[in-house]
């Protein structure tokens, strides 16, 4: 049985204030956030999903791996 998951999405024009609101938009710019998944650095051009992680926000690349287990797996087990 395949497991049901709740995908949201952002559009294009949005996505900067959307990044903005979560107050991460300068740090992706800046290259200073990392793939909570495989590590690499993320920019604009390779971002791939934002999600809840604890208090704060996590981001992955958009490397089809990432985003896999991001949605399959469930945050959790990111650290774990």
């Amino acid at each position: 049985m395949r497991k049901r998951v709740e995908v949201k999405a952002i559009y294009d024009q949005d996505l900067q204030q959307v990044l903005a609101n979560l107050e991460i938009l300068d740090k992706l710019i800046a290259g200073e956030l990392n793939c909570a998944v495989c590590g690499c650095q993320v920019d604009l051009d390779n971002l791939g999903a934002i999600f809840p992680e604890g208090d704060d926000v996590g981001i992955s690349c958009d490397n089809n791996r990432c985003v896999r287990i991001i949605t399959t797996r469930g945050v959790a087990t990111l650290s774990g």
